[in-house]
């Protein structure tokens, strides 16, 4: 009888375990959601991909652990910075290739670019961070 108790708290236990990960919870379900856009991130380097970025990259944010929120949230920011800065001085993203467009921009406009381009860089280790938490808490790799 002890041995069966034993086997049903067991079994209770690992059930409770499994149903705390994986895509029953909110953030994993949300990068389950998103892995698509989060795999495919910089391949597109147009306007309206860097905006779908940065919407995914808030929605994860919302609901990442305390442990990788701030991870989360400084690349929505410096992704919607690259944003603001390519809207600021009225260049698409997608223009950037453009040498005669981009000639035509100011010493101030290009400081403004590459102070977003810098601040988007430097969110390497917060990449990584987030990366590495998707596969620990929610056995998804992301490339």
């Amino acid at each position: 009888m002890m041995r069966a108790v034993a086997l049903m708290v067991t079994a209770v236990l690992a059930l409770v375990t499994l149903s705390a990960c994986g895509s029953d919870d909110p953030y994993c379900g949300e990068v389950k959601e998103h892995e698509s856009t989060l795999n495919t991130f910089g391949q597109k380097r147009t306007t309206t991909a860097y905006t779908g970025y940065a919407r995914t990259f808030r929605a994860v944010a919302k609901v990442a652990p305390a442990s990788v929120k701030p991870d989360w949230t400084a690349i929505a920011k410096v992704t919607e910075g690259v944003l603001a800065a390519q809207d600021e001085v009225g260049v698409k993203l997608e223009q950037m290739t453009d040498t005669a467009r981009v000639k035509k921009l100011s010493t101030a406009q290009l400081k403004k670019l590459n102070n977003a381009y810098e601040a988007f860089n430097k969110t390497a280790d917060q990449r990584r961070a987030v990366v590495k938490n998707v596969q620990q808490e929610c056995d998804i790799k992301l490339t």
